[in-house]
């Protein structure tokens, strides 16, 4: 399937994470492989000078044989200059602190049709694969940046901290809890326990100093195009029995079912309540009265969002469905909070 085609690895991560010691560690054993690494900024990355043979203004050679350069302009434009002029086995892309690695790997499955209205840009999808998606965190900090009821400076989006990492972590196919020497026993026992019950699929790896054994995050084709965009996945996941290995640490998921719609100005009077501090994660499709329109409920850690998303195929049959992750929850709480924003029917 992927024969002839050059793996992409797409890394994320904030801020911190040890985004920069894991590339320096790719770069550093590259195991005979060509490996390009696109990043944002040459000063972020700090390559070893002993490395260095030649730089240009966006680009590093490294005497090992593998490149570094900067993402300028297109992104796709870039990986066809590197396929093309400079013979790479495997290309990794340095994601932003603030960017969410779906939207990315989807650049290279652009359907033909749509390419074909911009013939400016490169037709590659017949030349690259995307290998993995990475998501490195710090384990240490991760819980409370994710608290943090502030939205991200500079995020276009203006998505909260939570929001963003919730992201980081359903798209990635492997996790990689760096810092472990820095997080307790506790916390690192919690980041599974949430992360495996956010992406029940994720592979999940510990590493000091961003080290890691590269074959296990190299020509891994561990990405699935298909897996990747059904965002709700989780959701689905979730519905099967909990583990006890959650319960014992606390964490632990509630689907709140119902067919009653909600009255709008109670719902957002339920929501600028705000939600008890042990929900970590909670998402889900929300009927309101007088509406055909379904809505997305989208909450991490204290950052929720309530958008309209579409219509509902059945309005008529339409139910809302909210899937709860916390440690600790408390169902019957959950339940009287959300039941005093329903239509009363007399």
């Amino acid at each position: 399937m992927h024969l002839n085609k050059v793996p992409i690895t797409i890394l994320c991560g904030f801020l911190g994470s040890g985004k920069t010691t894991l590339l320096n560690h790719i770069l550093e054993n590259h195991q005979n492989r060509k490996i390009s690494v696109i990043v944002n900024e040459f000063g972020e990355v700090n390559v070893d000078s002993k490395l260095v043979k030649h730089t240009t203004e966006k680009m590093i050679e490294l005497s090992n044989g593998c490149i570094c350069c900067t993402l300028r302009g297109d992104l796709i434009e870039g990986v066809d200059e590197l396929i093309r002029n400079h013979n790479v086995d495997h290309i990794v892309i340095e994601s932003t602190g603030i960017g969410e690695p779906i939207p990315i790997a989807q650049a290279f499955y652009v359907h033909p049709e749509l390419l074909e209205l911009n013939s400016d840009i490169p037709y590659i999808q017949n030349r690259v694969f995307v290998d993995a998606i990475i998501t490195m965190v710090d384990s240490a900090q991760f819980l409370e940046m994710y608290q943090r009821n502030t939205t991200v400076p500079g995020d276009q989006f203006g998505r909260g901290y939570g929001q963003l990492l919730a992201e980081q972590i359903e798209g990635a196919d492997i996790l990689i809890l760096n810092k472990k020497d820095a997080a307790t026993d506790e916390q690192i026992r919690t980041l599974y326990e949430l992360f495996l019950t956010m992406n029940p699929r994720v592979k999940i790896l510990e590493a000091e100093y961003g080290k890691v054994d590269t074959s296990e995050i190299i020509d891994t084709t561990i990405f699935d195009i298909e897996t990747a965009e059904k965002s709700s996945l989780w959701i689905a996941e979730l519905e099967k029995e909990t583990s006890s290995e959650s319960e014992e640490y606390g964490i632990e998921t509630y689907i709140y079912s119902t067919k009653e719609r909600f009255d709008e100005q109670k719902l957002i009077d339920t929501l600028n309540g705000g939600l008890p501090a042990n929900i970590l994660r909670s998402k889900g499709l929300i009927a309101v009265e007088g509406f055909d329109a379904a809505f997305l409920w989208s909450q991490a850690g204290k950052f929720l969002q309530f958008q309209q998303i579409g219509r509902f195929a059945d309005p008529q049959n339409a139910k809302t469905e909210i899937v709860f992750i916390g440690q600790n929850l408390d169902r019957k709480m959950i339940d009287q909070l959300l039941k005093q924003a329903e239509v009363v029917n007399l």
